[in-house]
This record gives structure tokens, sequence and C-alpha cells, in this order.
């Protein structure tokens, strides 16, 4: 688009369509005198939304006028499928290691399968390391190991003197689709993880890995001692490289974008080149045999191609208010190696369509005792599934307390009806709705027994949720006693963890637990379930009290849930700026076991909010009062089906800046946007920024 400005597209009524509502007048030099030639503002009434178009606006195929006559740049990687390949360098005793430096550059592609690296260890897709969990004590260690924990990088080691393990996590979601250099050091004391040559996590081990280890070193897989691999990585790898020290930040973050061939320490190097059509190493004697169908492919890390450029200043920022029917979106272009941009400016608005339900069963407990009708909960479950379109319902949590009697069948028969109406497949959920539930006292044999889950782990176990792609995982392996799913949200990832009833709540292995699975999805919106967190009179119970000191000062945990005591509570804690909402819920001492009463948890990602009804589909009754609908200010950054547009392409940018103007924007909405900019060689894309008008 060689300097070119945006022209609005008309509709077959004469409206501006949904991409020309919004006028572009850019402010660069690209664009300094269009402002004149520009069509008049549409005219919008108060409400007035941009109109979703799934197609969204298409990008000039015309090469950038900054790109012109500049050598195009080499690029190849290893593409992986997630399910066997994976390149093996067998035992390698020179890569045992207890100094280390493990780096990649990696291309998420789907969410691959997991191996575990022992117990007390991570649970983590494989990039590259020496071994996994198989025993402790011995040679038969996992020496080292690098790769995903859920979202975020993770890396581990078993120790030389006991076989402990020595795990440390990351903090930086890595998105699917998105090439990112990653990096893990071990100086002996202490781990360090590196995410584009920026610190991103680090705990203090001081332990010795056991560098002795005969498990087998592996790209894309991880390797016990006889060579058999568990965990596939799915995605793309490019330039991985060992060296037998620790690297400190200024090394790693000065060669991300580097080809190294030789350096002091480097040890291993595989270049995964799609000309060298295998996994030659460059610098040591440890070759790679790749197994499976993993292809190369001509698209990699962008080497050897000078620095990316950076985006900062975004204006206006999350949380900004606008006043006035235009904006202007303003970013700041940096770049040590080239004065050659390209900026695409994209943009959505949030709107009321965007709005989702996620559906709370309190305990349904009286509703499945000889003599008293199952239909209240049946009609639950119908309801959910039969109006899972008109209010968008994407997740169903059920607070526990199942059945009545935890030790019978002809309950748990009742309740395993009513929960499997979720789990009818259809075009939208071809596994079912999401849904999870935790261990009540009354689930539990005797009643409040902790870990008496046998009939619970029976009928709502680990088997029951085995093809589904949205059950996270368990604590303990086998046993669903505590555990988490997930949902998706319009763009928004929805994390629950589930715990059950007692004091295994307080325990800090469970807390620990529970607060990793919510650090390895950063970006996803955290809920607690678990029986019992708040007393009738709206306080914590000690294990409600555990519970949120656990996840208090995790960003993303927003929400706890809770039902046990007949009431209606909400309570909010901040700690540090930070709230996190409590909500009790419990109907059972009502007429009828309840009545079929359950939470309808409305969002709505334009206002930032979490409207709570109460509704029963038996006696097809909304109650009202303070207690039952009330509203609640939540996070919902990332929401929203809407596609972005890409409106506007400024060619060339000025390396100052680049600024656009946005029109004819409505009062009282929320809009989104970010920008793309290249430098012909590398492609960055800033945050995404939310910012309401008056």
């Amino acid at each position: 688009m060689n300097g070119a400005c945006y022209e609005p597209r008309m509709l077959g009524s004469g409206r501006l369509s949904a991409v020309g509502a919004v006028l572009f007048s850019l402010l660069a030099a690209a664009c300094g005198a269009a402002e004149d030639a520009s069509p008049p503002p549409h005219a919008v009434d108060e409400g007035d939304e941009l109109e979703p178009d799934a197609g969204g606006a298409t990008l000039p195929t015309t090469p950038s006028a900054a790109c012109v006559g500049k050598p195009s740049v080499e690029a190849s990687s290893l593409v992986l499928d997630g399910i066997d390949d994976h390149v093996t360098m067998g035992a390698a005793p020179d890569l045992g290691l207890d100094r280390f430096t493990v780096e990649a550059w990696v291309r998420r592609d789907g969410a691959g399968l997991p191996f575990s690296t022992g117990a007390g260890g991570l649970s983590l897709v494989p990039i590259a390391g020496k071994g996994r969990g198989e025993s402790d004590g011995s040679n038969l260690d996992c020496n080292y190991t690098l790769g995903f924990s859920g979202d975020v990088l993770g890396a581990d080691f078993e120790d030389a003197a006991t076989g402990a393990n020595h795990p440390v996590i990351g903090k930086t979601k890595i998105a699917i689709g998105e090439w990112h250099h990653v990096a893990a050091t071990y100086d002996g004391t202490k781990w360090q993880l590196f995410v584009d040559g920026r610190l991103d996590g680090e705990a203090v081990a001081n332990a010795t890995p056991r560098k002795d280890s005969i498990q087998h070193f592996a790209i894309g897989s991880a390797l016990n001692s006889k060579g058999a691999p568990a965990g596939f990585l799915k995605g793309a790898i490019d330039e991985v490289r060992v060296w037998d020290r620790a690297r400190t930040e200024a090394e790693i973050s000065g060669a991300v974008y580097a080809r190294l061939t030789t350096a002091p320490g480097l040890v291993a190097r595989w270049a995964l080149d799609q000309k060298d059509n295998g996994a030659p190493d460059s610098v040591g004697t440890n070759p790679g045999t790749v197994v499976g169908g993993a292809t190369f492919a001509a698209t990699g890390a962008i080497l050897e191609a000078g620095l990316p450029p950076k985006v900062s200043a975004e204006l206006p920022g999350t949380g900004a208010e606008v006043a006035g029917r235009s904006a202007e979106l303003a970013v700041k272009v940096d770049d040590a190696d080239s004065k050659d941009f390209t900026a695409t400016f994209h943009v959505r608005q949030i709107v009321d369509t965007d709005d989702f339900t996620v559906v709370v069963m309190p305990d349904t407990q009286y509703y499945t005792r000889a003599g008293d009708d199952p239909k209240y909960f049946y009609d639950q479950t119908k309801w959910i599934m039969d109006n899972a379109d008109a209010y968008n319902i994407v997740g169903v949590i059920h607070n526990g307390d199942i059945v009545d009697n935890g030790n019978n069948d002809t309950q748990w028969a009742i309740a395993t009806k009513a929960m499997a109406t979720l789990e009818k497949t259809s075009t939208r959920f071809p596994e079912g709705m999401p849904y999870g539930t935790s261990a009540g006292n009354h689930d539990q044999s005797p009643n409040g027994t902790l870990n008496g889950t046998t009939k619970y782990n029976i009928h709502f176990g680990t088997s029951r949720f085995a093809n589904k792609s949205w059950f996270g995982g368990t604590y303990a392996s086998g046993k669903i006693d505590e555990n988490w799913f997930t949902f998706n949200a319009g763009g928004l990832d929805f994390v629950v963890v589930n715990l059950q009833y007692g004091e295994v709540a307080r325990e800090a292995p469970v807390l620990s637990w529970t607060r990793n699975v919510f650090r390895q999805h950063p970006d996803a919106f955290g809920i607690v379930n678990s029986h019992y967190i708040l007393t009738g009179a709206g306080n914590f119970s000690a294990a409600g009290r555990s519970i949120y000191e656990a996840v208090k000062d995790v960003p993303n945990v927003q929400l706890l849930t809770c039902g046990h005591v007949g009431a209606e509570k909400v309570r909010t804690d901040t700690f540090e700026g930070h709230p996190v909402h409590s909500m009790l819920a419990d109907y059972q001492f009502r007429a009828n076991g309840g009545a079929g009463y359950l939470r309808v948890w409305e969002f709505s990602p334009k206002s930032d909010e979490l409207t709570v009804r109460t509704y029963s589909p038996t006696e097809k009754k909304f109650e009202t009062d303070a207690d039952s609908e009330f509203t609640l200010r939540v996070d919902l950054s990332g929401a929203g089906k809407s596609p972005f547009k890409p409106l506007v392409t400024v060619d060339p940018v000025d390396a100052s800046g680049v600024k656009a103007k946005l029109d004819g924007l409505a009062p009282g909405q929320t809009y989104e946007w970010y920008v793309e900019v290249s430098d012909c060689a590398h492609t960055v894309t800033s945050s995404r920024y939310r910012f309401k008008t008056k």
C-alpha cells in the first residue's frame, strides 16, 4: 500500500461497511495530506455498533515500499506433529551436565502431549532435554529438561543425591502460532528461564543435577534410559543449542537472533535447517535421528537479519476513556538496525453479542434421595443444554454434594443420568458441554471423610473425562478428588480448579498445585470451586481462608465459588489492588430440596461485569432480591468474538512514530486495537489495548 490512505467500502444500501464505519486519517508522513480527501464520516447513532464481519478486510498484496530491493531472509525449521515426531541423540553421555543452558527457537501449533518429570516435578510438553521421570536415586533420573508447563515455560531436573525434583516455571504465555526464543539455565544453585532474551522465571534449587543419567537426549519428546518416548511437541523448532555453563541474561539476549556456530561452552547445536535434511550436530558429536513423519519447512526463526522493531507508547491504553467521536491511535517504533517499517492497525468493537454465560449448580443432594423428586436435577441440566445458544452458555460448575449419601449407588445413578445430559455432543459442543465438579462432604463416605471418594471416583472419575480435551488434569494421578478444566469464551480462556471438601484443601502441596495450575495459564480467567469456602455469615471457613490466602496474589484468579451452607452470600477481598470475589449459593433446605434453583453467571466483556442471577428451570422463575441478583466488576480483557479488522496500512512508517485517527465512535462503547509492525524481515504484534468512549 505504497503510502496510500484507506478508502471505505460502501454497502449496497449506501451505508458504510463495518470496516468503512471506522475511518482512519493517517497523521504520519505517508498520509499527511490525505485528510482533505477523506469521505464524510458515518453518522453514528448513540449505541450504534461496529457490525461483525467474519471475512474482515483484506490487506493489499502489493510489496511494501520499504522492503523493495531487500533480499529475502532464509529460514527453515523442523515441524513436529505432536503425535510421535521427535529427534533422538541416544544416551549422549557428553551431554550429561550439572551446569547448563538449553535454548531453542520454537513455535507452538497446538497443545501437544505432556510427559511427567517425576514425583514432585512437572507435566511438560517437551522442547529438548535429557530424560524424564523413570526412577529416583539412580542414573535413571532426569538430568535436565525444558518444555511447556501449560502455556508457560517450565524446566526440571532430578538431583544426584536423592532423585528429588527441582522444577521452575515461567510467567509469560507462549501463544499458539508465534515464534519465540526460549532458554533455561542452571548455574549449580539457581534456575533461570528466558523468553525472547528476557528473564521470565527463576527458582533456587541448591542441588546437583544427575549428570551421569543414562537417559537419552531428545528434541520434541522426552526419552527414558531405553530410548522410549513420552510427550510430544506439536509445532516447529529451530536452532537448538546446549551449553556446559549457565549463560547470562546479557549473553542470551545478545544472541537471540544469531546463528552461533562456535563459542566457549557450546557443546551441541542442531540448526534443523531444511538444506541439511536431518539433524547434524554442527559443534559436537551427537547427531540426531529424525523419528516419525517430521518434515522440514521453509519457514522458521528469522536469524541473522538484525533485530526486530520495538513497539511502545501505545495510546490510548487499556482502561483509558475517550471523549467525543474520535480517538487518536499512536505508537512509537524503534529498531536498532533498520529505519524501514510498515504498520497495520487493527480494531474491533466489543459488543453485547460478545456476552456469555456460565452456570453454577449448587448442592443437588436432595434431588437424589429415595422419595425425593429427581426431576429438579434433570430439569437443571436439560435447561442448560436447551438454552446453551440463547444464553451463550460456555461452561458449567457443580459446587459439590452431588448426592446425599456417597456410598449409595442408586443416588449416583440419578446424578450420572442428570449430568450425562451435559455430555451430549452437538456441532457446537463436539465433546459435550465443558463442566467440572467438586466432591462435597456428602459425596465422601463416610460423610466428610477426607479422600473418602471411592464412589465419587467410580461415577465421576478420570475415565469419564478421558477423551475430553477441555479436561485439564488432576492433582493425584488417576484420582479426580482435585482436578481442573477449561473452556473458552470469545477468545478468553477460563480455568476452573475443583477442590474436594475438607482439610485437604488446606494442605500446602494441594494449594501449591492449585497456584501452579493458574500460573501455567496466566492469561486465563481463574476460578476456584470448592464445596465449603464461605460460612452462612459470609466469612471464610478455615479451608476457604487457606484457599484465598494461597491464590490472592495470583493475578488471574478472580472468583471463588461454593455451596454447603444453606444461604446466599458474596464478599470481595482485595490484595494489593487485586480483587477476588467469593460467592456462596445453596438452596437445599428450601421446599423440594431447593426447587432446582441454580446460578446463572452472565459476563459482559463490553462492561467488564459479571451479573449473577438465580433461576429455577422447574419453577420457571427468577429470584431478584439483592442476595440473588447482583453485579460484580471483573476483568474480561481478551474476550470478544467479533473479528479484528485490518483497517489501514501505513507504508512507509516514520520511525519516530505513527498515528491514526479513528472517527465515527459511538458514546458508551468499548473498542479494542493493536498494531502489527514489520521491518521487512521481522513482524511484531503489539499488545491489545481496550478503551471506552464517554
